[in-house]
């Protein structure tokens, strides 16, 4: 397999297993019990009531029952709501459960971020690690169709008999992400397999025409949205072990005060999706564009438009003038989503990744089954390979 790795390395770094038993059992930890939260995807969309699991985690086992209240300090409005709180982790356990549900009062008109945290500690010997960070993202915003889009889709209508008002507006989606081995960064070292479910917002494009339909993907393109941004930090402000250690990348974190922490907001679109050899039962779908890898020069890929809060600030300075911020990009660092996702052509494999594991793109709306169809591959910077990705929207 060929592989491109963007940043030198110059030692490898193997896992070192070490027998702790008679250390533990001479040294037995006496100190604070910790107390940790963590979430999978620490997302919620307001207007869905999908509740997200909150683990929480002690660095010891209590000798009786504990019972810790959480509360969410920030959130003056109620937008959450906690479940199954109090949590009582049992004597001789450390772990347990909440959830964080959505009130659906539908106050946001932003991502907004909440803390999760504890409102007292039963005893003194406990600490909370710190907070968990929750980011609760708006309603999306439905299109409105003008009258020239609604007078297409008649006539898609009459002409091929479908009826695309079907596929637009919310949709509802199942994506499947199966990331390869051997990736430079820790996140990727080992396969593994990501599911999702989720929704998103499809209408018709400005490119439409009367002879070809043209649909838009306005957010959560594949319901993708989430996992391109895990990518993406992973590959920049998460990475403990290379970016974050990088002259230019801290200069440029710093410039923009743009980290781990920093409270960024993240969306994608994604545009000309064609509808090809239509009839009245099925339909190809065309959605691979131009775009451009590490190094400029072109490519063909799933064009994905990213909106990135950090990119913004970035722009702006780039249009001020201003020389440091260029002279970092030159160098290259940059908090442009597409530096560092989908780099690779997703046509020609040879200098990238192996034949075996390349695939087709294909996309297809079979009308009869009210099903839509979706398979491709994505790249990024310091991948061992291609991600093979493959979406079911179905109309229920």
């Amino acid at each position: 397999m060929k592989k491109l790795f963007i940043y030198t390395v110059g030692i490898c770094l193997l896992p070192a297993f070490t027998s702790c038993k008679d250390d533990r059992e001479e040294n037995k930890y006496t100190g604070i019990n910790k107390i940790y939260l963590s979430a999978e995807t620490p997302v919620i969309t307001e207007s869905e009531n999908i509740p997200l699991t909150v683990n929480v985690d002690l660095t010891l086992t209590c000798e009786q029952d504990l019972v810790l209240n959480f509360e969410l300090p920030d959130d003056k409005n109620g937008v959450l709501k906690l479940e199954n709180n109090p949590v009582t982790i049992k004597a001789g356990k450390r772990s347990a459960t909440f959830e964080v549900v959505s009130n659906q009062k539908n106050l946001l008109t932003e991502d907004t971020y909440f803390q999760v945290g504890i409102s007292q500690f039963p005893t003194d010997n406990l600490m909370l690690n710190e907070t968990l960070q929750v980011r609760v993202k708006p309603n999306p915003k439905i299109p409105e169709l003008s009258p020239q889009q609604k007078a297409l889709i008649k006539g898609y209508k009459t002409k091929y008999g479908i009826d695309l008002n079907k596929w637009l507006g919310v949709l509802s989606c199942h994506t499947t992400v199966q990331s390869p081995a051997d990736g430079y960064l820790q996140p990727f070292a080992a396969a593994f397999t990501k599911e999702y479910d989720g929704k998103t917002v499809i209408t018709l494009s400005e490119q439409a025409t009367e002879d070809m339909p043209v649909l838009k993907m306005t957010d959560n393109p594949f319901g993708l949205t989430e996992y391109l941004y895990f990518v993406l930090r992973s590959e920049t402000v998460a990475d403990p072990e290379f970016w974050t250690q990088q002259p230019e990348p801290q200069k440029l974190m710093k410039l923009l005060n743009w980290n781990k922490e920093s409270k960024e907001t993240f969306a994608v679109s994604l545009d000309a999706i064609r509808l090809k050899d239509i009839t009245s039962t099925s339909t190809r779908l065309e959605y691979l564009g131009p775009g451009k890898n590490y190094y400029g020069d072109p490519i063909t890929i799933v064009p994905f438009t990213y909106q990135f809060s950090a990119l913004d600030r970035q722009n702006k300075l780039l249009e001020s003038g201003n020389a440091e911020i260029k002279e970092i990009n030159d160098q290259g660092a940059s908090a442009d989503p597409a530096y560092y996702l989908n780099c690779y052509d997703l046509v020609n494999s040879d200098n990238y990744d192996t034949p075996e594991n390349f695939i087709k793109s294909t996309g297809n709306i079979d009308f009869a089954t009210d099903k839509m169809t979706y398979q491709f591959l994505l790249s990024h910077v310091n991948a061992g390979g291609y991600t093979r990705i493959t979406v079911v929207y179905e109309k229920k």
